[in-house]
Formats: structure tokens, C-alpha cells, sequence
């Protein structure tokens, strides 16, 4: 059992990270697309429960339409797969608290924190589903099974351990489950439970609400990203449940509007893409879609008027392949795994939202495919796909998919700072991909030291990947060797690397935020229209905070057929710095004088260095491991590896790498060159490219 030492201790760690990224307004790498909302429409909502989802008003054409057919809405799908499981479960009792021994080190405490937040989902969708099932049905055993998981949770201790200030995953979780119950059973409870649920409701949305207001003040400082999800996984559900019963309901109400209409996204632009990665996308656009959705049920206004929400679907579409693993950036817990089935009805929504039937063929994909998605943690401490499907069928059109063009293509985010090369890109044994990243934002938040980092994915094997596994935020393996620069493919100059510090790096001074930003990169230019393809980007302001002796360093990436890659890694520096250029890999390595190869299950990648920049070439070595982690967090894992290729000190490197992909047992794509000072030509296959340098 926990002292209260160890729980002042967990709650003084949690505020530290929660105050993280505060004070950036002035040095924000985008600006963000103002929209004007009337809060008119305020004065006229109903106060008629329920009130989330489906409307009061509704109730019986739904239960019409449902007698008429069990499948309306999946809803036979929704009590099948997500809410009979329940039936016959009693409420959970409130979580305990850490063990004290294990406050000291984030690996420790990390277990316990994802399972209290896990039973604190569950818990959710227990209350949730039931509630809705029983008012629908009209069942009355449903209804009081659905009252008392409401119940239970009302009586949790809303300053304890599933407090904001503690875990504000389980309380995020908490709050939204009382929520659904408070709106749904309304008409059920007792005029004593109805106010019970009701306070509970209150004290923990204003525990929420101060932390947005004052704790980070969040309207001044947007790149919270826990004070973001807040808003759309607690304030707006408990806010419509609330509405016309507690006065401050409107005033939070309208907080929320205000920025999501102001300044929402902070962390994209137009152009769709989220410079967190795929799987923070994924948790923002999920609760967001989910917000927004209940808005639109209750209120009729539509919060989907940006020009990011337009876009944003093609953000995953390309820098989260269907095909791939290990092929794209930032902090992610699918790490290791195929993209994650969450992603598929986040980026169905969109399809919904945007008539983009492209997006339905991804969702179709990964539907067919993640047939396990309730075994994996970060789905089942999450989502529950059978609400969402009786969400999205209530709201929004289905529509047959369109398969997305195979033809070689460069999809560019230059806002944000992302790119992905795609060719074959329907069919996963022919699939070639590069997703390339050179942010604004740095490595602020989850994103890492990677500005200029690409992946390479081939034939069904991501075979330049990043490596390493995600354990959480704060362990070792996340901030020795996932957030730095040593785990991507990228140079390091004199060993050292770009700015990746936070506070649980333990970095001399205080939270180091601006610095994050300041490392920031961007995509200099691009060509999606010409046969050869390009991007360039210009990193070198991402070094200099560890390395003020690097003028500038670029990298510039061509393809070329849909088949081969040229990359050029181009540095000036105002002392002689030797020069490590990195390649990582979870497949075996083989090495020669001036090249070596990837040999994964599927395909080969064979990378040579074809410039002037041989004659500086010091070794070639395949190196295992990762670096300084504690072992324990990956006992019983695969250890990964990455060549290094040395190249001798100098003030100016201009290093040029073809890399060629070929499919295993088959004739390797054939490729010659012939260099000259501006230009190179390359015979692939038969077929002449010249690239002009």
C-alpha cells in the first residue's frame, strides 16, 4: 500500500510534465487557422435527457427502426461485442494507489499507471454501453446494472488516486463514464443518486478546468497535449450531461469551442499532417472526432470547418502506410506492430466528414486484418470499436471504397514538416515507401532528435526502420534511446546529435521546451509533379544546440522509377568534425569497403556510397544494442542493430548514397551510374534517369 509520501511524490511528477510546453506562443512554428463560431445557438439546447449521441427526441424512432431490423446502427454488433460481456460483471472498487517502491523510477511505476487506467476504460465502457443499451431496450435489469457501475464510480474518491493531479488518464476516463450514466439514466436514478452523480461530475470537471485555466493556461500555451485531450475526452461530454444543471456548464462549454475554433490544431497546419506522429494523431483525432460528433448531435453545429480537418486523413494515408512496421516517427505504442485498428475508424470518420472514399479502402485493409485488436494494450485500454461503429453509422454515410493509385508518388506536408514516397502502394509484396520528417517542431513533446530522418519500407519489410520498443514516456529506453538521434537514420557529427531534452531527461536547467522548438527543422523543397521525385530539408539548426559549430547541414532524397533512391547528405562546419552516418535495422546486416546491405524476409536494400566521399570513408561496422538502456526493459526482446558508416574529419561532408531495394529470391533491381560534378545518371532496369545535383 501506498504512503502518502509516494502519493504526493507520483502527483509532484505528473505536474511537472504537465506544465511541459507552456510558453511557446511566441515561437509557435505555425499559425493556426482561425474560424468564428456564433455561441447563439447556446441559448436554445434542449433539456431533455439524453442528451449524448442520441437525443431525447429521437429515442423512438430509433427504437423503431431497430425493431425493424437488429442490425440498425450494428447495434446487434454493439450489445454482442461490447456491452453483454458486462452483464454479468459487478462494478470495479476504486484502484489503488503505486507501490511506494516503485514512485523512483517511471519503469516501475509505468505497469501500474496502465492498469489502473485500463480498469478505468473498462469501467467506462461498462457504464457507457449498458446505459445506452438499457434506456434503448427499455430493460430494466440493464438499466439498474448500468446505474450501479454509475454509482461505484461516483464514490471514488475524486481527489485520490483516479484524480486528475494523479492519473489523468483514469480520471479523463472516470469523469466521462459518470457522464453517460448521469445523461442516459437520468429519468432512473433517484433524486439522492442524481445529485450524488452530480457532484461527483462537478468537483472533478473543476479540478479539470483549473488545471486548463490557471495550472496551463491553456489558451495561452496550446501544445498541452494531455490539456487538449481534456477538453474532448471530459469537458464536452460532461458539459452536454451537465447543461442547464450546473451554471458553469455554458462557460466551459464555450471555453472548449473557443479553442478548438481559435487555436486548434497546435500542433498542424493545413496541410493535415501532426507533428506528434500517427499514434498521437490518433488519440487527439479519436477523442476530437468523438467531441465533435456530440456537438454536432446535440447542438447541430459542425466543428469540422478547417481546412485541416480536410486534409488530415491523408496524413495517415501516407505517413502511416497500410503495409508497414516501424515506418514512421515520434513517441508510438503500436511500435513494432502493423498500424492499429483505432487508426482505421479515425481515419473512417474522416472519410465520413470529408466523402473521401480512399479512406475507406485503408480502413478496409486494416479491418480485415487486425483481427486481434482487443488483445493489444494500446486498444483495449482505449477504445471500444463496437460503440464507435454505432456512432459512426448514426452520424455519418458509408460509402463503397476507391483503391488509391499504384503509380510512383511523393506526398508533401511542408506545414508540418512530413513526406512519404509510395509506389505499388495497394500491393503489399510490391509496396516501396520512404517516409521522410524535418519538423518545425523539433522535438518538443513526443517527437524526437529526427529532423532530415527517413524510414525505408520494401516488399513487406520495413528494412531502414527505427528501432528500439516504446515502454512509455520517461523509461529509459524512451529517453536514452528513442527520443535521440543515435536510433534514427541520420549523421551524427563528432558523436553527437540534435536537441532532444526534456524534464525526464534529467537536463541541467529548467524544462527545456524553447530548445525543443528551436531544433527544429524544414522542408526547403520539394517536386511531386516531375519523373524523378524530390525532398530536401534543412536541419541544421537541430544540431546546434549540442554542436554550435555546424553551419548547415541538408539532406536531399530522389526517386527515381518508383524503384530506387538517391540521397544526398550535404554539411559545412567551422572545425574539422568527423561524420557517423547511421542506418538502423531489425533485419541482418552484411558489409563491405564502401557499402552494405539489409537482408530482411522479403527484400534486400543494398546502400553504397557513390561520391568522392568514398576516399573519406573510415569503416563500415554493424553495431548491436541500445546504448545505455537499463536491460531490464527489454529482457526476452529482439535486439536490434544499425551499420555505421565513419567518415574521417572534415569541415565540409558531401556524402552520396543509392539505395536500392530488391525482393528476395528474385533478380535484384539492376542499377549503374555515372557521376559527373552536376549530375548523376543512373540505367535502372534499362530505363535512363538523370538527376541533377
Amino acid at each position: 500500500m501506498a504512503t502518502d509520501k509516494s502519493f504526493d511524490a507520483i502527483k509532484a511528477i505528473k505536474l511537472e510534465n504537465d506544465k511541459s510546453a507552456g510558453n511557446l506562443v511566441d515561437c509557435m512554428p505555425i499559425k493556426v487557422q482561425k474560424t468564428e463560431i456564433d455561441l447563439s445557438f447556446l441559448d436554445n439546447l434542449s433539456i431533455e435527457h439524453p442528451r449524448l449521441l442520441v437525443q431525447n427526441k429521437d429515442l423512438a424512432a430509433f427504437r423503431t427502426k431497430l425493431s425493424q431490423d437488429k442490425s440498425y446502427c450494428k447495434f446487434d454488433a454493439f450489445m454482442a461485442n461490447s456491452t453483454n460481456k458486462f452483464l454479468d460483471v459487478a462494478p470495479y472498487a476504486e484502484p489503488q494507489a503505486y507501490p511506494e517502491e516503485t514512485v523512483g523510477k517511471a519503469s516501475l511505476w509505468r505497469p501500474y499507471w496502465r492498469q489502473m487506467y485500463v480498469s478505468c476504460q473498462e469501467a467506462f465502457n461498462a457504464t457507457r454501453n449498458l446505459s445506452i443499451a438499457g434506456v434503448i431496450l427499455e430493460d430494466e435489469t440493464i438499466i439498474a446494472k448500468a446505474k450501479a457501475w454509475t454509482l461505484e464510480l461516483a464514490s471514488y474518491d475524486p481527489e485520490g488516486v483516479t484524480s486528475r493531479g494523479y492519473n489523468d488518464e483514469a480520471a479523463f476516463r472516470v469523469i466521462a463514464a459518470m457522464a453517460w450514466g448521469y445523461d442516459w439514466l437520468h429519468a432512473y436514478f433517484t433524486d439522492a443518486e442524481r445529485e450524488t452523480v452530480k457532484q461527483a461530475l462537478i468537483v472533478r470537471l473543476e479540478e479539470i478546468m483549473h488545471h486548463l485555466k490557471v495550472t496551463v493556461d491553456l489558451l495561452a500555451n496550446p501544445l498541452n497535449s494531455h490539456g487538449v485531450r481534456s477538453i474532448s475526452s471530459a469537458v464536452i461530454p460532461t458539459c452536454i450531461a451537465l447543461y442547464n444543471e450546473y451554471p458553469k456548464a455554458r462557460e466551459y462549454i464555450e471555453y472548449g469551442i473557443e479553442y478548438y475554433a481559435v487555436h486548434y490544431p497546435p500542433w498542424g497546419g493545413k496541410d493535415g499532417a501532426w507533428a506528434e506522429g500517427p499514434d498521437y494523431w490518433n488519440t487527439q483525432m479519436a477523442f476530437l472526432g468523438e467531441s465533435f460528433d456530440l456537438l454536432k448531435s446535440y447542438t447541430s453545429i459542425n466543428m469540422f470547418n478547417k481546412e485541416f480537418y480536410k486534409n488530415t486523413g491523408d496524413f495517415i494515408m501516407y505517413c502511416m502506410p497500410v503495409h508497414s512496421k516501424r515506418a514512421s516517427f515520434c513517441d508510438q505504442s503500436s511500435i513494432g506492430d502493423y498500424p492499429g485498428l483505432k487508426l482505421a475508424y479515425n481515419i473512417k470518420h474522416f472519410a465520413g466528414v470529408n466523402n473521401k472514399p480512399e479512406y475507406i479502402w485503408y480502413y478496409n485493409q486494416l479491418k480485415a486484418r487486425d483481427t486481434e485488436a482487443h488483445t493489444k494494450f494500446y486498444n483495449f485500454g482505449w477504445w471500444d470499436f463496437g460503440y464507435d461503429d454505432l456512432r459512426f453509422d448514426y452520424l455519418w454515410n458509408d460509402m463503397p471504397e476507391v483503391v488509391p493509385s499504384d503509380k510512383p508518388q511523393l506526398k508533401v506536408f511542408p506545414i508540418t514538416g512530413w513526406a512519404a514516397f509510395h509506389s505499388n502502394m495497394t500491393k503489399r509484396e510490391d509496396h516501396v515507401h520512404m517516409v521522410y520528417k524535418c519538423s518545425p517542431f523539433g522535438s518538443i513533446s513526443h517527437s524526437h532528435g529526427d529532423q532530415n530522418a527517413y524510414t525505408l519500407h520494401a516488399f513487406g519489410d520495413t528494412l531502414a526502420a527505427i528501432t528500439g520498443y516504446y515502454g512509455g514516456f520517461g523509461v529509459d529506453m524512451h529517453i536514452k534511446w528513442r527520443r535521440r538521434t543515435f536510433s534514427k537514420n541520420l549523421p551524427l557529427f563528432n558523436g553527437k546529435g540534435q536537441y532532444a531534452e526534456n524534464t525526464t531527461t534529467k537536463f541541467e536547467g529548467e524544462h527545456q521546451d524553447r530548445y525543443c522548438i528551436e531544433a527544429g527543422g524544414k522542408i526547403s523543397d520539394y517536386d511531386t509533379e516531375s519523373e524523378v521525385l524530390f525532398v530536401e530539408g534543412d536541419a541544421s539548426t537541430s544540431y546546434q544546440f549540442h554542436n554550435p559549430e555546424l553551419e548547415s547541414y541538408k539532406r536531399k532524397i530522389w526517386f527515381a522509377k518508383g524503384k530506387v533512391f538517391v540521397m544526398r547528405d550535404t554539411a559545412t562546419l567551422k572545425t574539422e568534425q568527423d561524420l557517423t552516418w547511421l542506418l538502423h535495422t531489425t533485419f541482418k546486416t552484411q558489409t563491405a569497403n564502401d557499402s552494405f546491405q539489409i537482408i530482411g524476409d522479403n527484400g534486400l536494400l543494398d546502400v553504397s556510397f557513390i561520391n568522392d566521399c568514398k576516399a573519406d570513408l573510415l569503416s563500415i561496422e554493424n553495431v548491436e544494442g541500445f546504448g545505455e538502456v537499463d536491460p531490464a526493459e527489454f529482457k526476452d526482446l529482439d535486439i536490434h542493430r544499425h551499420v555505421e558508416a565513419k567518415f574521417k574529419a572534415k569541415k565540409q561532408h558531401n556524402i552520396l548514397t543509392l539505395l536500392v531495394p530488391s525482393k528476395v529470391g528474385q533478380p535484384k533491381t539492376d542499377v549503374t551510374y555515372k557521376l559527373s560534378d552536376n549530375e548523376l545518371e543512373l540505367m535502372i532496369d534499362g530505363e535512363q534517369v538523370i538527376i541533377a545535383l
